[in-house]
């Protein structure tokens, strides 16, 4: 039997998601992705595009990140 699409897992973390998770502002998310090297998913242009991470990158970089 199929999963309800809304109740499938995203293979995307938004930002907001982000900030949430590792508590931090959004500056902070973007700058860490950035310097990790992440690959982001941009949908739509300017202010109103939609900006996604893989999920598998973040718990990649996450794991380098553990002592």
């Amino acid at each position: 039997m199929k999963t309800p699409r809304s109740e499938q897992e995203s293979p995307y973390l938004s930002p907001n998601e982000l900030m949430v998770r590792w508590r931090c502002g959004r500056s902070s998310v973007d700058r860490i992705a950035q310097r990790a090297g992440m690959k982001r998913l941009l949908l739509g242009v300017g202010k109103n595009g939609i900006v996604r991470y893989l999920k598998k990158e973040v718990e990649a970089y996450e794991a380098t990140c553990l002592i």
